[in-house]
């Protein structure tokens, strides 16, 4: 594909992180019906995260178990080059609430992104898979 631009992100993950991120892909890999990319869960996962408030995203950041899915095995996704523009985006949003007196890290949102997705529904997961060309493609 000519001009598609893509970039590796780091998943700093413990276990238990791995594992919620595997079950995640898994899970999305079946809703779509089709071998995807470990960019594509992450970007869901984003998507999903995108579409919470900022208080209920701050209370996820927050949450002992969004603590315990940081870990030392680093792991390497492949995904748009936008995914990373997108996620400062979600980031400024609920930095620029009252909800939180610390920014913070694109790591920390991905995790808590990771852990929103565990929760969520199916026809949710399904949605946001659809919006991956619209929202992330070249311009």
């Amino acid at each position: 594909m000519a001009g598609h631009r893509s970039k590796t992100y780091r998943l700093q993950l413990s276990d238990e992180g791995t594992d919620l991120f595997l079950s995640c892909h898994s899970r999305l890999a079946r809703i779509a019906r089709n071998f995807i990319p470990y960019g594509a869960t992450l970007s869901v996962a984003l998507i999903l995260a995108d579409a919470m408030n900022a208080e209920e995203l701050v209370a996820e950041l927050a949450m002992p178990s969004c603590k315990r899915l940081a870990g030392k095995k680093d792991h390497y996704v492949g995904a748009s080059a936008h995914l990373r523009p997108f996620a400062a985006h979600i980031i400024e949003r609920i930095a620029r609430s009252d909800h939180i007196s610390v920014r913070p890290t694109i790591g920390r949102l991905y995790l808590a992104a990771i852990a929103v997705m565990a929760a969520s529904e199916e026809q949710a997961l399904a949605k946001a898979y659809r919006r991956l060309p619209s929202l992330f493609q070249q311009g």
